[in-house]
């Protein structure tokens, strides 16, 4: 019995304490209800639009697909990560969830990982990972160049997560940060588009070690390029991802007390 209260006292103080009762919330709000299916109809359908605007006549249509989905794709994934994230922290500060919710054994680490791991799952099924398995199988049906692997495509679609992950990161701090869903909405749009009009020399010379350069590099890892500074744009996303959830923690931390 004194081995069994001395594991719940760990678990009670630890830092991640809440952290599976958060997840699980989160999940079951997307999973548990038809609200995937939806998902998964619209996802699939803006997945698919850009493959039936392709010329039928392109010798290399299969490869203008793949293109035109982690190309354009990534634009439109991450603006409807930032979309159905908006107001994930906004909305229950503002009908103050977020006092009851911390009124049970919750850390604000367990908070902010849980939401972050529940749409990260959530995501990488539902808004990334079946619509690119769709548009890999339209891609073999009307024919793919041999320099375009199965193994490299994927290569290409995790870039692509990682910015997604790195964008809802980004719109969970703007969360933590503001009350209004539109502010949270309009800074995280700014900054992610910001990335692509660097306003200066010295700024660009930067940019392919940042996580704005993934959507480039995903298009040549598929093609069988994998660039040298795509390892570094990668770890810089996972930095950034890693950065921007402490800092939601740590506001949070500050604000709770």
């Amino acid at each position: 019995m004194n081995e069994q209260n001395r594991e719940l006292q760990r678990v009670a103080s630890s830092w991640y304490r809440g952290f599976d009762a958060i997840y699980r919330k989160e999940l079951a709000a997307w999973f548990g209800t038809h609200r995937w299916i939806n998902q998964s109809i619209i996802w699939m359908a803006l997945t698919l639009t850009p493959a039936l605007m392709v010329p039928t006549a392109n010798q290399d249509r299969g490869g203008a697909i793949l293109t035109l989905f982690l190309w354009s794709g990534s634009n439109m994934m991450s603006i409807g990560t930032i979309i159905l994230t908006q107001g994930k922290i906004v909305e229950e500060k503002l009908t103050q969830t977020l006092l009851w919710i911390f009124s049970k054994p919750l850390s604000p680490a367990g908070f902010i990982l849980g939401k972050f791991a529940a749409h990260a799952v959530f995501i990488g099924a539902i808004v990334i990972g079946a619509p690119s398995i769709v548009v890999y199988l339209v891609a073999m049906f009307v024919g793919l160049p041999t320099n375009i692997s199965l193994f490299n495509y994927g290569g290409g679609v995790v870039m692509v997560y990682l910015v997604l992950l790195c964008v809802l990161a980004l719109t969970i701090l703007l969360g933590v940060l503001f009350d209004k869903v539109a502010a949270v909405t309009a800074l995280a749009l700014t900054i992610f588009f910001s990335g692509a009009g660097l306003p200066s020399t010295q700024l660009r010379s930067i940019e392919p070690y940042t996580v704005w350069a993934l959507q480039h590099n995903a298009y040549e890892t598929m093609n069988g390029n994998f660039p040298s500074t795509g390892w570094w744009a990668m770890a810089s996303a996972v930095g950034s991802i890693g950065l921007l959830l402490t800092m939601a923690i740590t506001w949070m931390q500050r604000s709770e007390l």
